[in-house]
């Protein structure tokens, strides 16, 4: 079943790239392999995946996000609708995938249904990424008609007692309901998206309860269960958060007894290639890991994304990501090239 429904996404996915997309992925692969294989720099092509900052502000309050743990120096705000009118028309031609969420809750957003419907009818791939505390009946409904085709849905723990550890402020059981409220919305408007994916981010805290997430996900009847490795800050000389299990750990302890990321050597950042981030206060961003727009291209308020993407703080930024001397701090707790 599982597997159709996967093919279900794939199909519902490929149904929105059209040949302009097509040939800009293609001169984005071109251009990455010539200046990985042959050390000569080019970058063909427009970004093919953003991620949109709906708002920063968020309800709950966990401790490795910035937004939960007030880490944020950068304002707290909204997106301006005109604005996300704005860089959606720039960018449709050549956009294959849009995830409508960086830091913060994107459901805060009052305007957050008009922009998913906005960029699906210009025939966007759109996605976001939510905790699940506003999946009421109504608003079910509202994500269904809007067109969004995936949401990942945030439940971190299968009893309050441990949900609660990471998820600080957070309630299960109104997460639970509201996953059921949006699957019953599916069902009675008989719609085949959002693929819907229950996401589990495996902690210390919590890695005891892999079995039993496994047979939450599959009673709840989402499309898809993802067990994400999780991104720590405080992490050089251990935490209780790093999961024991290697297997769902971005670190592993050296000789040393000092952690480090479980990182391919030498690799060449994709993220960076093919995509960037907007926040809500129009800033762009390498990736989603400038948390708090320590590098930015430039403000949309002043640029296009494309002359932002193409201007020279960002090809300085790939260069210098690329070269050999990478002292920039985002990439030292990236999980791009990870070993797997």
């Amino acid at each position: 079943m599982l597997n159709r429904i996967s093919i279900s996404d794939a199909f519902v996915f490929f149904k929105t790239i059209t040949l302009k997309k097509l040939f800009n992925g293609l001169l984005l692969r071109l251009s990455y392999l010539i200046s990985k294989n042959f050390g000569v720099y080019v970058h063909w092509g427009k970004p093919e995946r953003l991620s949109i900052e709906p708002t920063n502000l968020c309800n709950l309050k966990c401790p490795e996000c910035p937004s939960g743990n007030n880490g944020l120096t950068r304002p707290l705000l909204f997106l301006d609708t005109n604005n996300f009118y704005s860089i959606i028309n720039e960018v449709y031609n050549h956009l294959s995938y849009l995830q409508l969420f960086f830091q913060g809750e994107p459901f805060l957003h009052p305007k957050v249904y008009d922009f998913i419907n906005f960029a699906a009818k210009k025939g966007i791939y759109t996605s976001t990424s939510t905790n699940g505390h506003f999946l009421t009946p109504d608003n079910c409904n509202k994500i269904i008609k809007s067109g969004l085709h995936r949401i990942i849905i945030s439940v971190d723990g299968t009893t309050q007692e441990v949900y609660e550890k990471y998820r600080v402020g957070g309630n299960l059981n109104l997460v639970t309901s509201g996953i059921t409220n949006l699957i019953n919305s599916k069902k009675k408007l008989k719609s085949r998206t959002p693929y819907v994916i229950m996401q589990f981010v495996v902690f210390g805290t919590n890695e005891h309860q892999i079995p039993d997430i496994k047979k939450l996900a599959k009673s709840l009847n989402v499309d898809k269960l993802q067990l994400k490795t999780a991104q720590i800050d405080d992490f050089k000389h251990g935490n209780p958060l790093i999961p024991k299990n290697k297997k769902y750990s971005r670190y592993i302890q050296a000789k040393n007894g000092i952690y480090k990321l479980n990182k391919k050597n030498n690799f060449k950042c994709w993220r960076i290639w093919n995509g960037a981030v907007i926040t809500a206060d129009d800033n762009l961003l390498p990736c989603c890991f400038d948390k708090d727009a320590g590098y930015p291209y430039g403000n949309l308020k002043n640029s296009t994304i494309q002359s932002g993407w193409k201007g020279k703080n960002a090809q300085l930024f790939r260069k210098h990501v690329w070269g050999k001397n990478n002292d920039i701090d985002i990439c030292k707790n990236c999980s791009e090239g990870l070993k797997k």
